[in-house]
């Protein structure tokens, strides 16, 4: 059994420059963090939360979180920020009690392939089982994919005597897509992940080909989380679609909105279930339509509307940004009403 002592954890950065904090106040100030004296912060996550707080000889750091997965998570990336900045050495971080010995990390599954199908023209759809996918179903719904190198065994991450997770490097470096997680069910100990075939990259290459039998590693679950708002506005293209889906399938039945999607053509479209008052559109790439003509025709949803409202929106990262830029604060969107991410990096393959 979990003790409440054993979601908390404590350490001191000694030798903290001045400029730390400061520093971590940048890195965290998506989260609207809470202000501390002497400049410090304090950091709520779904997950748990992270104080800072500096002092004369050092500045002292409280971990609490939600389960021991979240617990490494957490510790690991203070851990990765403090110890990264102002390279080559950094400032000297100590724990209050001695880390829990692990061989892989916590948030790391290996899977194996169950099942492959095509939901759609363009895509593969995986079957994944693996122990222990409880947190993947309860705390966000993207994951990692590790996939070795093609033609070796796969060498997964371990845990050093330090805490830290360990990368295998050289010939065994792992390639670690992200993927939305389209459906799964902890009990029957299998989820599923779509994958879209561009044509280019490792992940493309490994999905083309992958046998049913095949092992895979899963680190997650991790970044963005189905957004409960009665008034949906989604829009994105076939990287998005599989989260799209997702979200569709979450929404109450009393959910009211848009949805653009855009695909190549029409035989990209798949069958989506939407509440009743959600509107679907399909844009075509190969009819001249882009994700920001059909995002200007749409007739978003008004502020102060009874049940919240969300704009999503996910495709190419540098087409996200612009589109960032023009949904914020100052054209009337508060902060977590809406959520634009970069699925993929034009000309960089996946």
């Amino acid at each position: 059994m979990i003790r409440a002592d054993d979601l908390a954890l404590t350490g001191r950065v000694l030798d903290a420059p001045g400029a730390l904090a400061a520093h971590l106040a940048e890195v965290y100030a998506a989260f609207d963090p809470a202000a501390l004296p002497q400049g410090g912060l304090r950091v709520n996550f779904t997950s748990g939360s992270l104080s800072f707080a500096p002092g004369e000889q050092a500045m002292l750091i409280s971990v609490t979180a939600m389960s021991a997965t979240d617990l490494f998570v957490l510790r690991e990336a203070v851990a990765g920020l403090v110890e990264g900045f102002d390279a080559p050495l950094g400032p000297r971080l100590i724990w209050d009690r001695a880390l829990p010995k692990l061989q892989t990390p916590p948030n790391f599954r290996q899977g194996r392939v169950l099942a492959i199908s095509h939901p759609g023209a363009g895509y593969v759809r995986l079957r994944i089982a693996a122990d222990h996918l409880a947190p993947f179903a309860i705390s966000g719904f993207h994951l990692r994919l590790l996939l070795p190198a093609e033609g070796r065994v796969a060498v997964w991450p371990l845990v050093s005597d330090a805490g830290r997770t360990v990368w295998p490097a050289g010939d065994d470096k792992l390639h670690d897509p992200v993927y939305t997680i389209r459906a799964i069910d902890p009990a029957a100990g299998w989820l599923e992940v779509d994958i879209f075939l561009h044509g280019e990259g490792r992940t493309c290459r490994w999905a083309e080909g992958v046998q049913r039998g095949a092992l895979v590693g899963l680190i997650g679950p991790g970044g963005g989380y189905l957004p409960m708002a009665r008034h949906l506005a989604l829009v994105g293209d076939e990287t998005a679609l599989p989260a799209i889906a997702r979200i569709l399938e979450a929404a109450a039945p009393d959910t009211l909105g848009q949805v653009l999607i855009l695909v190549p053509d029409a035989s990209a479209v798949q069958p989506l279930a939407c509440p009743a008052g959600v509107e679907l559109r399909w844009l075509f790439r190969s009819a001249g339509d882009s994700l920001e003509g059909g995002l200007a025709t749409m007739k978003l949803p008004a502020a102060g509307r009874a049940g919240g409202r969300h704009l999503w929106i996910a495709g190419e990262r540098a087409q996200c940004q612009r589109l960032r830029g023009q949904f914020n604060a100052a054209s009337g969107w508060a902060k977590g009403e809406t959520t634009i991410s970069g699925y993929w990096v034009r000309d960089v393959q996946a």
